[in-house]
């Protein structure tokens, strides 16, 4: 039921819980001290009524008794049971042993509706024990004690509803900031605006959340923007392909049969790209979700280095390309590194594949495996021309190539997107080191657990 309810009601209900058991608390603590200096009171006043009595046996027993002052409700009972004064109230009196006479100290009576107070002393004389009682009727301090509990029940009912006006009204200004941004996020969400969420002077929680769902609100329109731009920029390479897949099915079927065999080498080649291209955007999909994060041994990293440099050798197929891997450091296989081993194929395969291009034929490719007692570094260097110096801080993102690589229709510039993607799934960073003219080193680092060594770089 409560759940229901708005934050402010229940913050308003639990300040009116609190505060009703703690007034109430508060009330009968105060009526029990009050009824007790209240009796403490009325039992102090009847042993100075009977003081005065006790010091004339003690001094003059076989004086008269004098009589008891107007109000004072007093008896006198000598040793031999004889009530030589008294003045109690006949209600006390006509009932026997309805006062304790043997137990000294007060006690409390109830008779007709009456209550009283009776205090009994024992005083000793030559002649024996007197007994002194006194008496005071308690319907006056009951009276007081009764008023004192409905005024004590009026006040704090009343502060209990003021602390819950006042907490209704404290909380509806402390939420009132909360309520502006929701109305804000409402109006950026019904308009698409490109504005954020207000964040106040005030360094307050409120602040902080605002600040922290503009935070969120920018990586969500990044994330947006990413994913638009990756449709379109896969949209325009997805494009070329098709085309030309259109354009040679269309000559198989009105052209000129004897360029049969050529146009079908056209054909498988666009065909080619479109399944790498898918290929590649399905890896980079599945590194986004975060679903490639797994663990391979570094043994079994070494052995898919080994065969990734293979494989680009048979690719190469050129004796004029030098493709080397060299595996150094402290080596223990059996240590846990969080990367799969087919995925650091495929992160080398790019590496190498994008090296071969650029040496164009003639040069050295140096794969090299560092391994750490705390990470493995790997690099992939080649002799080629280097990265043209304006295209090195954007060489990590989707779909980016340099001129010369774009016009020779060489790959979809995903190869080194996906490389930065595998190795910030895994907790790695990669490096550029470019020097154009004399060649370009990628660096990779894979920690040996899923802490991040440091973020995507470039350089020159």
């Amino acid at each position: 039921m409560l759940g229901r309810l708005s934050i402010r009601a229940r913050i308003t209900i639990g300040t009116l819980l609190i505060a009703a058991l703690f007034f109430t608390g508060v009330a009968i603590v105060v009526r029990q001290q009050v009824d007790g200096i209240l009796q403490n009171a009325a039992y102090d006043v009847l042993m100075s009524d009977a003081t005065p009595f006790e010091t004339a046996i003690q001094q003059e027993p076989d004086d008269p008794v004098d009589n008891p002052g107007e109000g004072q409700l007093i008896a006198v009972v000598d040793p031999t049971g004889a009530t030589r004064v008294s003045t109690l109230p006949s209600a006390l009196t006509a009932t026997p042993d309805l006062v304790d006479v043997t137990r000294p100290g007060p006690q409390h009576l109830v008779v007709d509706g009456s209550a009283y107070l009776v205090a009994v002393e024992k005083v000793t004389s030559p002649g024996g024990d007197w007994t002194i009682i006194s008496a005071r009727n308690e319907n006056a301090s009951r009276q007081v004690l009764e008023d004192l509990t409905v005024g004590l029940i009026i006040g704090l009912g009343t502060l209990t509803v003021l602390f819950g006006l006042v907490s209704w009204l404290l909380t509806g200004a402390a939420l009132r900031p909360v309520s502006h941004l929701r109305r804000s996020a409402d109006t950026i969400v019904a308009t698409s605006s490109d504005e954020l969420l207000p964040v106040g002077p005030a360094k307050d929680e409120i602040t902080y959340l605002a600040t922290t769902l503009n935070t969120l609100i920018t990586d969500l329109r990044a994330s947006a923007t990413r994913e638009r731009q990756m449709v379109s920029d896969a949209s325009h390479e997805l494009r070329t392909p098709l085309a030309v897949l259109q354009t040679q099915l269309e000559l198989l079927r009105t052209g000129d049969r004897s360029t049969l065999d050529a146009d079908l080498v056209a054909a498988g080649s666009a065909t080619l790209r479109l399944n790498q291209l898918v290929d590649s955007l399905l890896e980079l999909s599945r590194l986004d979700s975060g679903r490639a994060t797994t663990t391979a041994t570094l043994g079994e990293l070494i052995d898919e280095a080994g065969e990734a440099v293979d494989r680009a050798r048979s690719v190469a197929g050129s004796d004029r390309i030098d493709i080397d891997l060299d595996v150094t450091g402290s080596i223990d296989r059996a240590r846990t590194l969080p990367m799969a081993a087919l995925l650091y194929g495929r992160v080398l395969d790019n590496l190498v594949a994008n090296a071969v291009r650029a040496v164009d034929g003639h040069g050295r490719i140096l794969v090299t495996l560092t391994a750490t007692n705390d990470r493995l570094e790997t690099t992939v260097a080649d002799s080629g021309p280097g990265m043209q110096p304006a295209f090195v801080p954007y060489a990590f993102d989707r779909f980016t190539q340099e001129d010369r690589s774009r016009a020779a229709g060489h790959g979809s510039g995903l190869g080194l997107a996906i490389v930065a993607a595998a190795v910030s799934a895994a907790g790695g960073s990669a490096h550029l080191t470019n020097v154009p003219g004399r060649g370009l080193t990628v660096t990779v680092r894979l920690p040996n657990s899923a802490e991040t060594i440091g973020p995507l770089k470039s350089g020159h």
